[in-house]
């Protein structure tokens, strides 16, 4: 085959595209490793200190008010309560636990339609004595793989020539990659974001409960356990909010990668068949 051509800014055509696992624009000035994990690396360090930072405050305010363990008196207040008290930043933290729920739903629902299986088609494809009959035999394959080599082979039907296929594969590449990083980047932000939601609810929590210190002294130590357990109720929640986030978002990204090696193999078997088919 040929030299792969060069586009303007050094990035080549789909096989490059491809080996980065993501939509790489001739404008960019990012860099990301090929096999992405130094951004997951980035990812779970940001929750690893942020996790870290809450145990710290867990085991050292509640030194001040080791009393409280002590009154058989104490109300223990409900779960529901403690939400109820919980203040803006639990809301906050609500609403985002229902967008994390429909961006987690949405996007497996796209990558179960997106799966495929691009040696298949290139089989049919071999078999096939015509390129009108490659192109029926792969009419219905499913997923990315099934919608991109259709274009090529479409492309190869109506006369272009292998430069125009692999500009044509490119294009289509490139579309697939938009729809497949949908949303990724906002289930990566909520990994970070809510974490840090619910650590200001927690610090906005525990200047209140020493603002009550401040005013009536260590005289009632159940006051400040109190606030303390109600600030700690957000800290958990944006944990409980960024865990899963954690979680879909790598498993969305190993599917995407697995989709692109799939893709990359497929193609370059295509290309090789279509070159022999096709008069230079």
């Amino acid at each position: 085959m040929r030299p792969l051509p060069n586009r303007p800014g050094g990035v080549r055509f789909w096989r490059a595209t491809l080996r980065r696992g993501r939509i790489l624009r001739t404008d960019a000035t990012e860099r990301v490793p090929p096999n992405g994990k130094l951004g997951r690396y980035h990812r779970t360090s940001r929750v690893f200190w942020i996790v870290l930072a809450t145990i710290a405050i867990s085991h050292a305010l509640p030194s001040f008010a080791q009393e409280a363990t002590t009154a058989s008196a104490v109300k223990t207040k409900t779960f529901w309560e403690m939400l109820q008290a919980g203040g803006l930043t639990l809301y906050i933290l609500a609403g985002l636990s229902i967008f994390t729920v429909t961006l987690l739903i949405e996007r497996f629902m796209y990558y179960r339609g997106a799966a495929g299986n691009a040696g298949e088609s290139v089989e049919k494809i071999k078999q096939a004595r015509t390129l009108a009959d490659a192109s029926t035999a792969i009419e219905h394959a499913p997923g990315i793989a099934g919608r991109v080599i259709r274009t090529a082979v479409q492309a190869a039907r109506d006369g272009y020539k292998i430069e125009q296929i692999e500009g044509l594969a490119e294009s289509a590449v490139t579309k697939e990659l938009i729809s497949m990083e949908r949303f990724l980047p906002q289930l990566d932000s909520m990994v970070t974001m809510c974490p840090l939601i619910g650590l200001l609810g927690t610090t906005i929590g525990m200047i209140k409960s020493f603002g009550v210190v401040a005013a009536i002294g260590m005289s009632d130590p159940t006051k400040l356990a109190g606030g303390i357990s109600e600030a700690l109720v957000n800290t958990a929640a944006g944990l409980a909010v960024a865990i899963p986030s954690l979680f879909a978002y790598n498993y969305f990204s190993g599917k995407k990668e697995a989709i692109l090696m799939d893709l990359e193999q497929g193609l370059t078997e295509l290309m090789v068949i279509l070159k022999s088919s096709i008069p230079q």
